[in-house]
């Protein structure tokens, strides 16, 4: 099996909607394997920075390089399939039942025949153990299963990389206990994995880097150990003050 290159580099990159800058000038670079986690304050740009990403926000400004290949409109749709997102209200579709959201993708992109498909959904559920769900349509599931669900849809395509953005602050505690459980599997796995999370405890458990993220810019970053216990910065001091 042949290496694949997954790192992923972002230079100088900026984001505006109309006169409000949301991202200004980030460099970053992500590497096979590793587990970022972006803490900061409310509309800080954390969310848009990994929606940039995925280019559900195409960037005003920067480059993005991904497996050493320039990120651009022509190739996004192809990137875009090895780069999953799990977002914080889950975007599952209303009408469509848990199997058919989870078949959606591959069946579209050609990249399944429907057993295929169905296979793989039936193992991911039945993995998660969901699969009793498989015929259930959204609105009957919690917010937990919901996420769960959202989780295994993102795996569907067998991404290189995981986004996640704030998967846990729409659910109740119990629900978070799942999902984080599942995310720290994955971890285990050595999927590499960017995560917009508040939960504290569980940065410094699953991190290999923490980045953090102000008015638009990454303020400071570095090992998890090293960040929570000696910040280098004050503004980072008066955030971690706040937070834990």
């Amino acid at each position: 099996m042949e290496d694949k290159n997954t790192e992923l580099i972002i230079k100088n990159l900026h984001k505006s909607f109309g006169k409000n800058k949301v991202l200004n000038g980030i460099n970053f670079k992500l590497t096979e394997g590793e587990r970022v986690v972006i803490l900061g304050p409310s509309g800080s740009g954390k969310s848009t920075f990994l929606r940039c990403i995925n280019w559900m926000e195409e960037p005003t400004a920067g480059e993005m390089y991904f497996g050493g290949e320039l990120v651009t409109e022509k190739n996004i749709r192809r990137i875009r399939r090895n780069i999953g997102m799990v977002f914080q209200h889950f975007n599952l579709i209303s009408n469509m039942t848990v199997m058919e959201n989870l078949m959606l993708a591959p069946m579209k992109l050609k990249l399944m025949k429907r057993n295929e498909a169905e296979k793989r959904v039936k193992d991911l559920l039945r993995h998660i153990g969901l699969l009793n769900k498989a015929d259930a349509y959204p609105a009957s599931l919690s917010g937990g299963q919901k996420q769960r669900v959202a989780i295994v849809r993102a795996m569907m395509l067998s991404p290189e990389v995981l986004l996640f953005d704030e998967p846990t602050s729409a659910l109740d505690p119990e629900s978070i206990g799942d999902v984080l459980s599942l995310i720290r599997e994955l971890a285990e796995r050595g999927m590499t994995i960017m995560i917009v999370t508040h939960e504290m405890s569980f940065a410094k458990e699953i991190a290999t880097r923490i980045v953090f993220i102000d008015k638009g810019k990454i303020i400071e970053e570095g090992a998890p150990e090293e960040f929570f216990s000696h910040p280098k910065t004050e503004r980072v001091k008066e955030f971690l003050k706040k937070v834990l």
